[in-house]
């Protein structure tokens, strides 16, 4: 297991990912304080949720799948999947190697946004820090970072069986558009799963909310209900995948 982790690693390390990994967060960050004046009249709720608004709903929903599709595609692209569906472990073990980096790469986009938002706040806000506020969205990026690995085997899915970054990419165009629709009061709001990792801001319709998120009001069975079964027919078809696909 920890070789197989080890060797996807590599990988990443190989073709640069750790650097676009940062910049994900950094960008994002750009765009989201991009009118400064404003945002600096805003105290650290407010500042945090209209990150979280346009990241977690926007950006976020257009760029993982992307990102992590392509730490698939590259095995077909590079025509090395034939090595990669002969690990001595089996495929499914090569599949759940995979898939626990891409976790692993989530996170980190995570993270070092939150660190990033954080380090910006400091800078920006004119108000002082404000360590409930830190708490309470914190707990945010948790809620989002579950979701968000819960509707990741439908993108990875995606990309297996297209083999193509051009597909993924639709694919992501098409949750984004979903977003906004949800966004602007869709009536088929009930329908869009891609929104559920942005369900803890994106439930509020308001682009600024500059007091606690109340999470137990926000996230309900519904969310946890859909979320568990849109993970569950991605990692069942992705495994079906890895057993059945002919690769040569």
């Amino acid at each position: 297991m920890f070789d197989g982790l080890y060797c996807e690693f590599l990988k990443l390390k190989r073709t640069g990912y750790y650097i676009n990994l940062l910049l994900i967060g950094g960008v994002c960050l750009y765009f989201g304080t991009l009118n400064r004046s404003m945002v600096s009249s805003l105290n650290w709720y407010g500042y945090f949720f209209k990150f979280e608004y346009i990241a977690f709903s926007i950006f976020y929903t257009f760029v993982i799948p992307n990102f992590i599709g392509s730490i698939f595609i590259r095995e077909f692209k590079y025509e090395t999947a034939s090595i990669d569906f002969s690990y001595p472990n089996g495929r499914c073990k090569a599949f759940l190697n995979k898939f626990l980096i891409s976790i692993i790469v989530i996170a980190i986009i995570y993270f070092t946004s939150y660190i990033f938002v954080v380090l910006k706040g400091f800078i920006v806000l004119k108000s002082p820090i404000n360590l409930d506020a830190l708490l309470n969205h914190f707990t945010v990026f948790m809620i989002s970072f579950i979701f968000q690995v819960a509707i990741l085997p439908i993108a990875i899915l995606i990309a297996l069986i297209s083999k193509s970054i051009i597909v993924t990419s639709i694919y992501s165009l098409i949750l984004l558009i979903g977003n906004v629709s949800y966004i602007l009061g869709s009536k088929y709001s009930d329908f869009i799963y891609s929104i559920i990792p942005a369900a803890p801001v994106a439930k509020f319709k308001v682009a600024i909310l500059d007091v606690p998120i109340p999470l137990n009001m926000v996230i309900n069975n519904n969310e946890i209900c859909t979320g568990t079964f849109i993970f569950l027919i991605g990692i069942l078809g992705c495994v079906l995948f890895y057993r059945k696909a002919n690769i040569y």
